[in-house]
């Protein structure tokens, strides 16, 4: 390859983009029409990539596809969460949420980069379980007392919970950690 062929390779795709002055683009031409290597390689590199949007489309409907796709993925999020808060809680004796808000702590801090936002998906969603399970009888009985007693055993909940989140969102940084040393 001389160095006429590397400036022409490295130009290429400016070439494909028209963003090249008048001159600049009328060198690559001629080049391209006596290089069969260069023209290979210009033939090849205009194969149209796959694209989720197709060209053309207006920005609006480009960002409404995104955001639903966002929004789609955080609904799974706080389903899962809800479910996790429903299906362990510490007053019936399951210790599943340790491994549970764990898991669910490394998973959404990985996926939002943002401790507030793990803690907020983990907590949220089990201390609305928590005050419907120990302040009304949900599940046919009454758990606690009275208001306060209940609202007490609803945060010492949340806070046990928060806890392995914590440790999970910990877990989690430490795998970015890692992945950006490699």
């Amino acid at each position: 390859m001389n160095k006429e062929c590397a400036i022409v390779q490295d130009l290429l795709p400016l070439y494909e983009e028209e963003l090249l002055q008048v001159e600049t683009k009328q060198f690559i031409e001629e080049h391209l029409k006596s290089c069969k290597e260069c023209r290979l390689i210009a033939e090849q590199s205009q194969i149209p990539l796959p694209a989720e949007v197709e060209p053309g489309e207006p920005s609006k409907k480009m960002i409404r596809k995104i955001t639903l796709r966002l929004t789609t993925i955080q609904i799974f999020f706080v389903a899962i969460a809800f479910m996790l808060a429903m299906g362990t809680t510490v007053m019936n004796d399951n210790a599943g949420f340790i491994l549970t808000y764990t898991i669910l702590g490394v998973v959404t801090y990985l996926f939002y980069r943002s401790v507030l936002i793990a803690v907020l998906l983990a907590g949220v969603p089990n201390f609305i379980w928590n005050c419907l399970l120990y302040m009304t009888d949900l599940l046919g009985e009454f758990y606690a007392e009275s208001f306060w007693e209940a609202l007490q055993l609803a945060l010492f909940s949340l806070t046990i919970h928060l806890v392995f989140t914590m440790i999970g969102i910990v877990i989690g940084f430490c795998i970015l950690k890692i992945m950006e040393e490699n």
